[in-house]
C-alpha cells in the first residue's frame, strides 16, 4: 500500500512538471526601439540571425561575422594559388592596381601634425633606394615654415654624415645631396623644420647602394614555343645568383605583365632571358615596352644583405613581334608547384 502511494505521488509530480514545461511562457522576443517624436509606441522588428533591421533610413546593425576557421583560410589560399598557377611565375599578369610592382622604389611621404588646428607638415624623398652616383632629393611642405635642414645619419653608429639646408620655392621646400660610393647600409635622413619657433623632426629611412651590375641592352624578341623571349645583357661586377625584373606594357602604356628571371652569372659580360607567356599576350599587338627594371644580387646566406644593380636604359621597345607566332599551349605547373597546391587543398579539407 505504501509503495502504491509513493508511485501515485511520482506520477502526479511528473504530470505537474510536464504541464509546467508545456505551458510555461516563451522567452520574450528581443525588441529594437527607436525614440523619435513621430512614433508613440516602440517599433518592433523581427530579429534574424544575421541582421537586425531598423526603420531609420540607412541605419542597420549587423551581427558579428562567423568565425573563420583554419580550413576556411586554407581554402582561400588554395583557390588563390590555383588561380596563380594559370600563369607561369616568370610571367604574371599586371594591372594598374599592382602599385608595388609598378612603383617598386616609391617613397611614402611622412606627415606629422604641428598644432591643434589640424595643420601638418609633410616630408618626402624622391625614392627609397638610390644607386651611386644618384643625388638624393628631399621635399618639405606645410604652413609657417621659417627654415629647415636635412641631416643624413648612420643609424648603426649614430654619426651625422652631412647636413643640407632646405631652399623655398612656392611654398615647397627642396634639399639635396650628392651620393657617395661607400655610404653605410642603414641610413636615416632627418628633416628638422622651424615652425613658429618650434622645431619639428621627421625621420625618413633610405638606402644608398653601389651598383654591382648594370643592365646595358636587350636583344630583339624571339618566339620560343609559348613564350616571347627577350635576352637582357648585363655587365656584372660580382658573380652570384641574379634576379632581374621588368614590367611589360602595351603601346598605350597599359600594364601587361610582370616578368622575372633568376640565373647564376659570372663576373663580366653576362645575359639572361626574360619571358612573356602567351597567356598574358592574348589579344595584344606590338609594339610593346619594357621598363621599371630591377637588378638584384641575391643574398648568398642569412645575414648577408641583397645587393643591387642599375640600368642604363629607362625603356626598351619591342617592335614587329607577332604574337600569332606563339604556341597556344597553356602553362604546365612544375611538380613542386603541384605538390604545394595539393598540400594546400589537403589542409582545406582537414586532412
Amino acid at each position: 500500500m505504501k509503495n502504491k502511494a509513493v508511485l501515485k505521488r511520482l506520477m502526479v509530480l511528473s504530470v505537474i512538471v510536464f504541464s509546467a514545461w508545456l505551458f510555461w511562457p516563451a522567452a520574450p522576443v528581443q525588441k529594437t526601439t527607436i525614440n523619435t517624436p513621430s512614433i508613440s509606441k516602440p517599433l518592433i522588428k523581427p530579429v534574424s540571425s544575421a541582421r537586425i533591421a531598423i526603420s531609420k533610413k540607412a541605419e542597420t546593425v549587423t551581427a558579428l561575422p562567423e568565425k573563420i576557421t583554419s580550413n576556411d583560410s586554407a581554402t582561400l589560399v588554395a583557390k588563390a594559388y590555383a588561380s596563380e598557377l594559370s600563369f607561369p611565375p616568370y610571367s604574371q599578369p599586371l594591372t594598374q592596381n599592382d602599385f608595388d610592382r609598378l612603383e617598386p622604389n616609391h617613397f611614402n611621404p611622412q606627415s606629422i601634425p604641428v598644432d591643434d588646428l589640424g595643420n601638418s607638415v609633410s616630408a618626402s624623398l624622391s625614392k627609397y633606394r638610390y644607386t651611386y652616383p644618384e643625388p638624393v632629393f628631399a621635399t618639405l611642405s606645410g604652413e609657417n615654415i621659417a627654415n629647415a635642414s636635412l641631416i643624413l645619419t648612420d643609424i648603426t653608429s649614430g654619426k651625422i654624415l652631412l647636413t643640407r639646408k632646405f631652399e623655398q620655392d612656392n611654398n615647397i621646400w627642396h634639399a639635396q645631396f650628392d651620393g657617395e660610393r661607400n655610404l653605410p647600409n642603414q641610413l636615416q635622413a632627418t628633416v628638422k623644420a622651424n615652425i613658429k619657433g618650434k622645431i619639428i623632426s621627421i625621420a625618413l629611412a633610405l638606402k644608398y647602394v653601389d651598383s654591382v651590375a648594370t643592365l646595358e641592352s636587350f636583344d630583339s624578341a624571339t618566339s620560343q614555343d609559348a613564350d616571347m623571349v627577350i635576352t637582357a645583357n648585363l655587365n656584372t661586377r660580382e658573380q652570384g645568383l641574379y634576379r632581374v625584373r621588368a614590367n611589360l606594357f602595351d603601346a598605350n602604356n597599359q600594364p601587361i605583365a610582370h616578368l622575372v628571371s633568376k640565373e647564376k652569372l659570372n663576373k663580366g659580360n653576362a645575359s639572361l632571358e626574360l619571358k612573356a607567356h602567351q597567356s598574358v599576350l592574348q589579344g595584344r599587338q606590338a609594339p610593346f615596352y619594357l621598363s621599371t627594371f630591377s637588378i638584384e644580387l641575391m643574398s648568398p646566406a642569412p645575414g648577408t644583405p641583397t645587393k643591387y644593380g642599375d640600368s642604363a636604359l629607362t625603356q626598351f621597345e619591342i617592335k614587329d613581334f607577332a604574337t600569332s607566332s606563339l604556341s597556344n599551349l597553356p602553362y604546365q605547373p612544375s611538380q613542386q608547384e603541384k605538390q604545394r597546391l595539393q598540400l594546400l587543398q589537403n589542409m582545406a579539407q582537414g586532412r
